[in-house]
């Protein structure tokens, strides 16, 4: 267990100051390989204990989920701290999951949602015309299984953590961003229990499919894109956010132009929203703030800009 130093953010892109602590390797779940093997789930937990302004009170609960392509998640990679420790001293209580993957002790992964042959049917019948790989899907709707489980353990644990359960963010990078999209958008439609109380979802280079599963109700989107993503053409992005708008759900993008994939060619602790004096980080926390605590007043988006925003790096110090 460790206490991070107090550091503050631009007051434009958030509204406490808090120092956390880090509770490491608490098991939420387990999740089933194949031969009936029960894999231990396991996520570390950053929980705000003092603020600038007081104690941290009910604090928003962030369900943070690695990339990795299904094949491999870490959740305490050092870019993956960096986001936890900083949303962690904007005040909001943050859980790095890791699921179930491709391959685990070399055993694969079974689904706990598809139990009858008709179930697994009707599920390839729906992504007959997805532009993703059949394996992806699967791989995706075990990590929603598990993601969902890692919801349900936060809640569960509001009162021990002094959590705002009402106003839960969910935040995934590349197959992470997949997942958590999936869970705010699809689970209804994977014969999962649907996901109710999200309130914001950040999608850093994901996406999901159908964009039809989109539906009226559903959690405000914050999109990041890279114009030139070989994974996520950025064309898909566009689809999700237009299929959102025309359904009522707030979709908001940030693009990124000439950016690939992942977080080191994003930068997004550096790259800055163009025509503000806060990066593409600090925005994110902008957006938790003014959908997971709407009561301080934070606005989104920031001010002066829509919802459709552009980030470049910063230009070279003279």
């Amino acid at each position: 267990m460790g206490l991070s130093a107090l550091l503050s953010l631009p007051a434009a892109a958030a509204q406490r100051e808090c120092t956390y602590q880090v509770q490491t390797a608490l098991q939420y779940g387990t999740g089933t390989l194949e031969g009936g093997l029960q894999l231990p789930l396991l996520l570390d937990a950053y929980l705000p204990v003092a603020c600038a302004d007081g104690p941290p009170g009910a604090v928003p609960p962030v369900v943070l989920i690695p990339g990795g392509g299904f094949n491999w998640v870490q959740r305490d990679r050092p870019r993956i701290v960096e986001i936890a420790d900083g949303l962690a001293r904007a005040g909001f209580a943050v859980f790095s999951i890791e699921h179930r993957v491709r391959e685990q002790q070399g055993l694969v992964p079974v689904s706990e949602t598809l139990d009858t042959p008709q179930e697994v049917t009707a599920f390839k019948r729906r992504i007959r015309h997805s532009p993703y790989p059949g394996d992806q899907h699967f791989q995706a709707l075990v990590a929603m299984e598990d993601g969902l489980k890692a919801v349900a353990w936060v809640r569960d644990r509001a009162q021990v953590f002094g959590l705002d359960a009402q106003h839960l963010g969910l935040l995934g990078g590349s197959s992470g961003a997949c997942t958590v999209l999936g869970m705010a958008y699809s689970a209804d439609e994977m014969l999962m229990s649907p996901l109710t109380g999200a309130q914001a979802v950040v999608d850093m280079w994901g996406d999901f499919y159908p964009h039809t599963d989109l539906k009226s109700g559903n959690a405000p989107v914050l999109v990041l894109a890279g114009t030139e993503d070989p994974v996520i053409p950025y064309e898909q992005t566009t689809d999700l956010v237009q299929r959102a708008r025309r359904v009522g759900v707030e979709a908001s993008r940030i693009t990124m132009p000439g950016v690939k994939h992942g977080l080191d060619d994003a930068d997004i602790f550096h790259r800055e929203i163009v025509g503000t004096d806060i990066t593409v980080f600090e925005a994110i926390v902008q957006f938790l703030e003014a959908r997971l605590r709407p009561q301080g007043g934070q606005v989104w988006p920031p001010t002066g800009q829509r919802r459709e925003m552009t980030a470049d790096e910063p230009p070279p110090t003279p």
